[in-house]
């Protein structure tokens, strides 16, 4: 990880300039301070907080040439439910990190952007867990490339990035667990190829955008796709007799997105809708060794989303905004179970719906009060949710304070 995040520093201090002598620097900085209520099930959770933090002095150091450094920070304190490790988790307090820097070059219509990251997540599970202990907290170090051309009839956008994601507290319990088997051939059966860091992963990401404004609309097409690898998570293999569960091959995944969106501004209304289709293909499978029940093709699944959104500006700074996202899984080769855990012959779909709801008024200076409410609703056919959720409603109202510069 180190390692790592010093070669994307010294990527990025190649691209920069000697720093000038005068510089101007433009901060810009906003606060929100939040407290609410989340719901899941009718169950409602303690009134806790939430702040959000972002604060970036933009520095300009010459013509055409600036650089950003930003910090973006985020503390949750009220629960929710997460997508971790290939299910819905339920979380109960997150904070996270991250530390960004970004140098962006101008040449006439051309823009060219190098940028390295570094970001980290905290998150418990129950309210007794101690800050850092957490199961899925993650650290990231990411490091990458933008170029930008403007045309008469658009813009194009190119981009490079590279991820490493170390999770310090998820390792496989089998490198802790050759005391619990008397067995010891049986331990070496399990443990071979198991892998003790399966969560950590390295991704390559590139992506391509296309902005153009065919009047009165934006519009704005993308596609993306990630390569990302799992070099200590063995892939899973159809069980037999005398040999290990692992293949000697590792986990990979490839992730494609296809997405398109239109907006259009009829004042005082901001008007915008998205869609989006995905592709997520993964060599990973999944053995239930409870059920004797082999699975290829586990986390593989295709998707697609609808996002339309609406936001009201009046002149005296007052806001109103709508949102609603739709969001359809169809796993690929998971499996469905009834509550007992029997599998049916179907593979599990899930649809998600969340419905957003937000308000700010101005206070005086540069303070606003703010208010948010949202709903979700996740249902699936799989009923077995002894390791994941997939059928829950939940809900959160925030209030609070928000400041900006």
């Amino acid at each position: 990880m180190i390692k790592n995040l010093k070669f994307a520093a010294a990527l990025l201090a190649c691209c920069l300039p000697p720093l000038q002598a005068e510089m101007n620097i433009t901060p810009v900085a906003s606060v929100n301070l939040l407290g609410g209520k989340y719901f899941l099930d009718s169950d409602a959770a303690s009134f806790q907080g939430r702040v959000d933090a972002f604060v970036s002095p933009a520095i300009n150091l010459a013509e055409g040439r600036d650089l950003i450094p930003v910090y973006s920070g985020n503390y949750s304190g009220t629960q929710d439910i997460q997508e971790l490790a290939g299910g819905g988790v339920l979380t109960r307090k997150r904070q996270t990190h991250t530390f960004s820097l970004k140098y962006v070059h101008t040449s006439e219509f051309n823009k060219y952007k190098p940028r390295l990251s570094y970001s980290l997540a905290r998150i418990k599970e129950t309210n007794d867990e101690d800050w850092g202990d957490g199961l899925f907290d993650y650290n990231t170090v990411s490091a990458g490339f933008e170029a930008e051309q403007e045309r008469p009839h658009g813009t194009f956008t190119e981009s490079y990035d590279f991820y490493s994601v170390a999770y310090p507290n998820y390792s496989t319990l089998l490198s802790d667990s050759q005391s619990v088997f008397n067995d010891t051939t049986t331990f070496n059966e399990l443990s071979t190829n198991a892998g003790e860091n399966p969560m950590d992963n390295m991704s390559h990401r590139l992506a391509f955008g296309y902005a153009w404004f065919p009047e009165p609309l934006n519009m704005k097409a993308g596609y993306d796709i990630t390569y990302r690898t799992y070099g200590d998570q063995a892939v899973t293999a159809r069980p037999a007799t005398g040999q290990s569960p692992f293949k000697s091959d590792t986990r990979a995944d490839i992730a494609q997105n296809f997405s398109l969106k239109a907006a259009r501004v009829v004042k005082p209304l901001y008007l915008s809708v998205g869609a989006r289709a995905g592709w997520l293909s993964s060599n990973q499978g999944s053995y239930d060794s409870a059920r004797s029940k082999y699975m290829d093709d586990y986390y593989s699944y295709v998707d697609v989303q609808v996002s339309p959104s609406m936001t009201l500006a009046l002149k005296n700074g007052v806001q109103f905004g709508f949102s609603l996202d739709w969001r359809r899984v169809f796993y690929l080769g998971r499996l469905k179970q009834d509550s007992a855990g029997n599998y049916g012959s179907d593979e599990i779909d899930q649809t998600y719906w969340l419905t957003s709801i937000s308000a700010r008024y101005p206070l005086f200076n540069r303070f606003f009060a703010r208010a948010a409410y949202n709903y979700q609703v996740s249902s699936s056919n799989m009923r077995y949710e002894d390791n994941y959720r997939y059928n829950y409603r939940a809900s959160t109202y925030l209030m609070g304070l928000e400041w900006e510069f």
